[in-house]
C-alpha cells in the first residue's frame, strides 16, 4: 500500500519557493507514494508542470475585512477539514513558511509533520520578540521536523529556539538540471550588449533584494569599464527601480524584461549572476547559475552539506555600497576563472534519500 504525503503552500506562481516545490514533487516516486498538494489558491504559472499523479486541492481561506467573521469562518472550515483528514497522511509538510493555513493543516494532517524555512528570518525580524512571535504563531515547536535551506538560517533560528535543535536539519532545494540545461538553449528576444553583462533574477523587493545597491554599482563601475545589467523578475518596487534608472540616465545600461517562466536563456547570456541582497536562505538561482557555469557575485554566503558558496562557488562581497564597488571592481579586473563544478545528479540523489527516510519515518 502506498504511503500518503501531503504538502501545503499558497499557490504555484512565480518564485523560488514555488519552483522548488514543483521540483520536489516531481522527484517523488509515484509508485511508492500517493501525493496531495493543498493550495490556498489553485493558480500559478507552474501548475501545469506538476506531475499529473499529484492531486492538487484548493483550500481557500477567508480574507474578509470583518475580523470576527474571518476567524469564525476559517476556524469552522479547519474544524470540518480536520474531521476527515486528521492523521490521514504518513507525512505532511508546510512548504511555504509564510502560509498560516499550511502550518495549521500540516500538523493536523500527520503526526509526522514538518515545515520548510526558506529564508533567514533573523534579518526579516530584527527584534527577537517579533521573531519568536512569528514562529510561535506557526506552532513551530509542534512540528516533528524543521527543514532549512542553509546552515546560516538554521544556526540563526537555533540561537532563539535552541530547544529545537534535534528537530532541525538542512536540506536544500531541488533543481531539475536536465530541464534547465534544455530550456537554457531557447532563443529569446534579447541581444547581449557590448561589455560585461550582469543578470539579476528574482523578486523586485527593496526590503530584501536591495536592488538600488546593484543599480548604484552599475553607475560606479561604468566610470571605469562598460557593465550592463539585465533584470529578470517583477515585484512591488519595480516602479521605484524604473524611476531610479530614469533619474540616473541608466536606460542604455539597464534592461527590465519582467518575470519569465524560463529565465535560463537570460542567465546564459550573462557573464555574472549578481545579488546584492540583505538576506536570503540559499537562493535557487545560485544552483541554476552554477549548473549553467556562470560566475556569481553575491552578498550572501550560504552553505549546506554539499556547497559552501565562498569555497570557490561564488565571489562574496560586502553589503556596504562603497566597499561593494571596490570589491566588484577588483573581481572584474582580476578574475577570469570559471565557477567550481557541482555534481547535481549525486547531490539530488542524496537529498532524496534523506527525504525518503523521513517520509517513511525511519529517522
Amino acid at each position: 500500500m502506498k504511503k500518503r504525503l501531503a504538502f501545503f503552500a499558497y499557490n504555484l506562481d512565480f518564485g523560488g519557493i514555488e519552483k522548488s516545490l514543483v521540483n520536489l514533487l516531481n522527484r517523488i516516486d509515484m509508485n511508492e507514494y500517493e501525493v496531495s498538494l493543498f493550495l490556498e489558491k489553485k493558480e500559478g504559472v507552474f501548475l501545469h508542470k506538476v506531475n499529473p499523479s499529484v492531486k492538487i486541492i484548493e483550500y481557500e481561506i477567508s480574507n474578509n475585512k470583518n475580523i470576527l467573521f474571518r476567524k469564525l469562518y476559517n476556524f469552522f472550515k479547519r474544524f470540518i477539514w480536520s474531521l476527515f483528514n486528521r492523521n490521514k497522511y504518513d507525512f505532511s509538510c508546510c512548504y511555504a513558511t509564510y502560509s498560516f493555513m499550511g502550518s495549521k493543516l500540516s500538523k493536523i494532517a500527520s503526526r509526522n509533520s514538518s515545515i520548510y524555512i526558506h529564508s533567514d528570518y533573523r534579518y526579516l525580524y530584527k527584534e527577537i520578540k517579533e521573531f519568536e512571535k512569528f514562529f510561535s504563531s506557526r506552532g513551530i515547536e509542534k512540528f516533528n521536523r524543521i527543514f532549512f535551506v542553509s546552515n546560516e538560517s538554521r544556526n540563526n533560528f537555533l540561537d532563539i529556539f535552541n530547544n529545537l535543535e534535534n528537530k532541525s536539519l538542512v536540506l536544500n532545494n531541488f533543481i531539475d538540471d536536465k530541464e534547465i540545461l534544455s530550456l537554457s538553449l531557447e532563443k529569446v528576444n534579447y541581444k547581449k550588449k557590448n561589455g560585461i553583462q550582469f543578470v539579476f533574477i528574482g523578486r523586485l523587493d527593496e526590503s530584501s533584494k536591495q536592488i538600488t545597491k546593484l543599480l548604484h554599482l552599475i553607475i560606479e563601475l561604468n566610470k571605469v569599464m562598460k557593465v550592463n545589467l539585465l533584470v529578470v523578475g517583477d515585484g512591488p518596487d519595480k516602479e521605484k527601480y524604473l524611476d531610479y534608472v530614469k533619474k540616473h540616465n541608466l536606460s542604455k545600461l539597464v534592461d527590465f524584461v519582467g518575470s519569465k517562466t524560463n529565465p535560463y536563456p537570460y542567465i546564459n547570456l550573462a557573464d555574472y549572476l549578481v545579488l546584492t541582497s540583505l538576506y536570503e536562505g540559499f537562493p535557487v538561482v545560485y544552483l541554476e547559475a552554477l549548473l549553467l557555469n556562470k560566475r556569481i557575485i553575491t552578498t550572501i554566503d550560504s552553505s549546506d552539506e554539499f556547497i559552501k558558496m565562498s569555497d570557490g562557488y561564488a565571489h562574496i562581497i560586502s553589503k556596504g555600497e562603497d566597499k561593494m564597488v571596490e570589491e566588484v571592481m577588483n573581481i572584474l579586473k582580476n578574475n577570469k576563472t570559471d565557477c567550481k563544478k557541482v555534481d547535481f545528479d549525486l547531490m539530488n540523489r542524496k537529498k532524496m534519500e534523506v527525504l525518503k527516510k523521513i517520509f517513511d519515518e525511519v529517522v
